[in-house]
């Protein structure tokens, strides 16, 4: 009997504990460091000094809206502006990621960041079809968050320097 108490007592703290790491980032949080690649397979951290906003999608719409918003912007442009991308692609087949995504995110005019694993960035919120963005202050933590859909409001954000 006291080793099933245990085994439960055991699966609910474990189950606890789980649910805590995936719980979703929010305003007054600290953005957690994490290492991630870009599209090159240069490692970058996030967040770093002077990022002012960190975009993140996790599906094609939010990945289209950034190279509608983006993609016609001078290499460098994108970065003084303290923005950065990252994109969860770990939904994605290997070979589709390997042949097609990443070398179609190399031609981005912007650095793209890449999450391969699922738990890198589950604690960003996301909606379906929508860029999120988190904007920092100097130390890392989150100010605001939004769900954006219009190419416009990403464009905007380049006006906040």
């Amino acid at each position: 009997m006291r080793y099933v108490l245990r085994c439960i007592l055991l699966s609910g703290l474990l189950f606890s504990a789980v649910s805590w790491a995936q719980t979703p980032l929010a305003v007054e949080d600290a953005l957690s460091e994490a290492t991630l690649p870009d599209a090159h397979g240069n490692e970058y951290q996030i967040p770093y000094p002077g990022l002012r906003y960190l975009l993140f999608s996790d599906d094609m719409d939010g990945n289209e809206l950034m190279e509608q918003a983006f993609g016609g912007l001078d290499k460098g442009e994108f970065t003084a502006a303290g923005l950065a991308y990252a994109a969860d692609i770990s939904g994605m087949p290997g070979l589709i990621a390997r042949f097609i995504a990443v070398p179609s995110l190399r031609d981005y005019p912007f650095r793209v960041l890449l999450a391969r694993d699922e738990s890198t960035l589950a604690h960003i919120p996301r909606e379906e079809g929508r860029v999120t963005v988190l904007t920092l202050t100097a130390d890392g933590t989150v100010s605001h968050i939004r769900f954006v859909n219009h190419v416009d409001e990403l464009k905007a954000l380049l006006s906040f320097r």
